[in-house]
C-alpha cells in the first residue's frame, strides 16, 4: 500500500504518526509520502514538505502562505498521481486539504479525511463537499458523529476516538515528581507554532511576573513544543526564561502533578483535560482574524476542553481569555483563583473528568487503521476472503 499523507500541524503530525505505526502493523509493506513532521519521519514517511512550513494560525496569517500553499497543492497532487497512491489521508487543515482533495478526486485517488474539519463550529456548508469528496470521514470526538448524523451526512463518518487517550494512559502510568515541598506548580503551554509563541508568550510572561508578586511559592515550568526552538522562546520571554524550568517531550504526567496550566487554545487543552488539571485558556491572533472568527464561529467556546465538558449550565469549565481579554492582569487573576481556592479547582477537575467520555476508550490508532483499511477494501487491498 502506498499512501499520500498530509498533516500540516504539530497535532496532526502526532495523529498521523500514530496512525502510520498502526497501519504498518497491519500492512508491513506500507509506503507513505507527503507533508508531516518529525513523528511522521520517524515512521518512515518521505517528507515532500515539513509541517512547520505550512502551519499558521488564522485566516489573515494564512494569506502570507497562499502562494506557497498553491504550489504545494499542485506538487502533491502531481506526486500522488506519479506514484500511483492508493489513497490520500488528509488530516485537518481544511483550507489546504479541501482544495487538495478536489485535485486528488479528479485524479482518481481516494480521499480519507482524518480529524475531520470542524464544520460543526464554522463554515458548516463545507460538510456536503467533504461528504461528497471523501471515501471516509474519521472523527475524534463522539459529538462530531452525532452532528453529521443529525444532518443526514453520517453514512461515511466513523467515530474512531482520540489517539491522545492512548498516550495519556502510557504517560500517566509513570507519575511525575510533585512540586518541591511547599511550592505550587504553574505550567506554561504557549503553543506549537512560532506565531502563537510571539503572540501568547509575552502576555503569559507578564502574567507570571504578576503572580510572583503575589506569591513566593511558585514553580514555573514551560513546555517547549518539538517544533519551537529554544532561541525563539528565550527571545520572546526575555530574562524570565532563564528562571523557568523547560520541559520537552512527554509532559502529561507533569500536567497531572501541577496546580494550574496557562495554555494556548488547541490540542493542548485536550492534554489538560486528560491530565485533569485546571487551566486558563489564552489566545491572541491578528485583529482581523479575530473579527472574522467572531462572525463565523457558531460554538460558545474555542477550547475543546470546554466543548466536551459542557454540562448545559451555560458556564465554561475553564476560563477562556481571548484577544483583548487576554491581559496579564486577567490571566494572573484567574490563575490565582485556582491557587487560592481548592474547592474551585476540585469542581473544575470534576467537570473535566466528565468530558473524557467524548474522547472514547483507548485503542484509537488501531481503530483508525481498521477504518482506513475498511474504506479501501476491496479496491486496493483485494477481498481478504
Amino acid at each position: 500500500m502506498k499512501l499520500l499523507v498530509v498533516a500540516g500541524e504539530v497535532s496532526g503530525d502526532q495523529h498521523a504518526s500514530a496512525l502510520l505505526a498502526a497501519l504498518k502493523e497491519r500492512v508491513p509493506a506500507l509506503e507513505s509520502f507527503g507533508v508531516g513532521g518529525e513523528g511522521c519521519r520517524r515512521e518512515g514517511m518521505h517528507l515532500l514538505a515539513h509541517q512547520k512550513d505550512l502551519a499558521v494560525v488564522g485566516l489573515v496569517e494564512a494569506l502570507a502562505k497562499l502562494r506557497f500553499a498553491r504550489r504545494l497543492i499542485a506538487s502533491l497532487a502531481a506526486e500522488g498521481s506519479r506514484q500511483k497512491a492508493d489513497a490520500a489521508i488528509l488530516i485537518d487543515s481544511p483550507d489546504f486539504n479541501l482544495p487538495l482533495s478536489r485535485r486528488l478526486a479528479k485524479a482518481g485517488i481516494p480521499v480519507i479525511f482524518y480529524v475531520s474539519p470542524q464544520v460543526w463550529a464554522w463554515r458548516s456548508s463545507r460538510a456536503k463537499t467533504i461528504a461528497r469528496l471523501g471515501r471516509a470521514i474519521l472523527v475524534l470526538f463522539r459529538f462530531e458523529k452525532r452532528w453529521w448524523d443529525a444532518r443526514g451526512l453520517g453514512e461515511k463518518v466513523t467515530w474512531v476516538g482520540h489517539p491522545l487517550v492512548d498516550r495519556a494512559a502510557e504517560e500517566l502510568a509513570r507519575p511525575a515528581a510533585p512540586p518541591p515541598e511547599g511550592a505550587r506548580r504553574v505550567v506554561l503551554m504557549p503553543g506549537s507554532r512560532s506565531g502563537e509563541i510571539r503572540r501568547n508568550l509575552p502576555v503569559l510572561t507578564e502574567a507570571v511576573r504578576l503572580l510572583r508578586k503575589r506569591r513566593s511559592d511558585l514553580e514555573i515550568i514551560l513546555v517547549q513544543a518539538e517544533s519551537i526552538p529554544a532561541d525563539l522562546l528565550r527571545e520572546t520571554a526575555g530574562q524570565d526564561f532563564d528562571s523557568w524550568r523547560v520541559v520537552t517531550g512527554p509532559h502529561l504526567a507533569l500536567l497531572a502533578a501541577s496546580d494550574v496550566v496557562l495554555v494556548a487554545s488547541g490540542t493542548a487543552t485536550v492534554e489538560g483535560l486528560l491530565a485533569n488539571v485546571p487551566m486558563v485558556v489564552v489566545y491572541r491572533v491578528h485583529p482581523l482574524t479575530f473579527w472574522l472568527a467572531r462572525r463565523l464561529v457558531k460554538v460558545p467556546w474555542v477550547a475543546m476542553a470546554n466543548l466536551v465538558s459542557d454540562d448545559g449550565s451555560g458556564a465554561s469549565t475553564v476560563p477562556e481569555l481571548l484577544q483583548g481579554d487576554a491581559t496579564p492582569e486577567r490571566i494572573a487573576a484567574e490563575a490565582a483563583a485556582y491557587l487560592d481556592d481548592a474547592a474551585r479547582a476540585a469542581r473544575t477537575r470534576a467537570r473535566l473528568a466528565r468530558g473524557l467520555e467524548e474522547l472514547g476508550p483507548p485503542g484509537a490508532p488501531g481503530r483508525t487503521a481498521e477504518a482506513v483499511l475498511a474504506a479501501l477494501r476491496p479496491a486496493v487491498l483485494g477481498n481478504p476472503a
